[in-house]
Formats: C-alpha cells, structure tokens, sequence
C-alpha cells in the first residue's frame, strides 16, 4: 500500500447509512479507502455495515441542537422524527466539512435544504461548519456564505480536503446526485 491510500484510509465519512445519498457516499467512498461511521438511534431499518449506534447521551445533546435549528428552521412536524434528527448531530459533531445532495429552498423567509438533511445543514450552520450542497434541481454544487447568510454556486465541484466530513443527502437521489458524489470523490483523490 503506497503512502497515498495509507492517507485515505484515514479518511472517515460521518453519514446516517439512510436509503439515497448517505448509502452512495458510503459504496462510493469505500472504493476509494474512505472509512464510513453510519450513526444509528434505536432504529431496525439502519442497514449499513458500518452502523454507529449512538448513546442515550449523545442522543440528548443532539436533541439540543435540533431545538436550536428549529428555532431558525420553524418546522413544525419534527418530533415524531426526533430519533433521525438528534442522530444528525453527531454526523455534523464528528465533521469538518458537511457535503450533502438535497435540494435548496426557501421557508419561512430563510434558505435552507429541504426534508431532513436540511436539520443536518442547519445544524452545521449553526456551529460554523464548511458547508456544500448539490442542488439536484438547478444541477450545480452551492457553498454557504456565512457573511452573506446564504449559498452561492459554485464554479467548480468543491473537494473534500479535511480527514472528517459529512456525506449525507436525500432519500430520493437521482442520477445527477449519484454523479456528483462520484465526481466528489474523484476530484478528491485523482481516481483516473
């Protein structure tokens, strides 16, 4: 093993192993070296392999932090996903860097993701994290402005630069989505 895939290996994706865009970050990056910690809450359906299942503490430090992304966020339906939700934290906690597929919309007068990676976002907003977002809708990669308080596109795909990131996403990827992980991780590592 040369010196470069002994640095990949070290490299960990904090994802939540949910249908859709986590379970792509994680088939992709494994054949690129990249370890994936998929966190799990109390839930039969967490499938991955690679399933974290957290604690009764860090569940309640991430219920916290739902409830201060709720106060930005303003949803309204969010407690009978609380288990989902609180387990976001630690994919955002444990990363230096949050990726996501989903789709950027406007609520409640704030921009934001949609569905529950937008829970995930807003919590990596809040504690100042490097945020991107591949809009599947407009086809183009988004990083969050924290002077401007809002994502700008981006000219080209970003790249994952730090040992610890976050790829999470929506259930519903479609194939623009699939591309861009896969173009994420290329990028990143020079996969010819």
């Amino acid at each position: 093993m040369d010196n470069k895939n002994k640095q990949q290996k070290q490299i960990i994706c904090h994802s939540g192993g949910a249908i859709g865009a986590d379970t792509f970050f994680e088939a992709i990056g494994e054949l690129y070296g990249v370890k994936t910690m998929a966190y799990s809450y109390k839930t039969p359906y967490h499938k991955s392999k690679n399933k974290v299942e957290i604690s009764e503490l860090d569940f309640l430090k991430g219920v916290q932090k739902v409830e201060i992304a709720q106060k930005t966020l303003k949803r309204k339906t969010f407690h009978k996903h609380l288990n989902l939700l609180s387990r976001n934290w630690q994919q955002i906690k444990n990363a230096k860097q949050i990726f996501a597929v989903s789709k950027i919309i406007f609520k409640s007068g704030v921009e934001c993701v949609s569905g529950g990676t937008g829970w995930a976002i807003q919590m990596a907003i809040d504690t100042k994290k490097e945020v991107f977002v591949f809009d599947q809708e407009q086809n183009t990669w988004f990083k969050w402005s924290y002077t401007k308080a809002k994502f700008y596109t981006l000219k080209t795909a970003p790249k994952i630069t730090k040992r610890d990131f976050a790829g999470i996403g929506a259930r519903k990827i479609k194939q623009n989505g699939i591309r861009a992980i896969e173009e994420l991780y290329k990028l990143s590592f020079n996969k010819q």
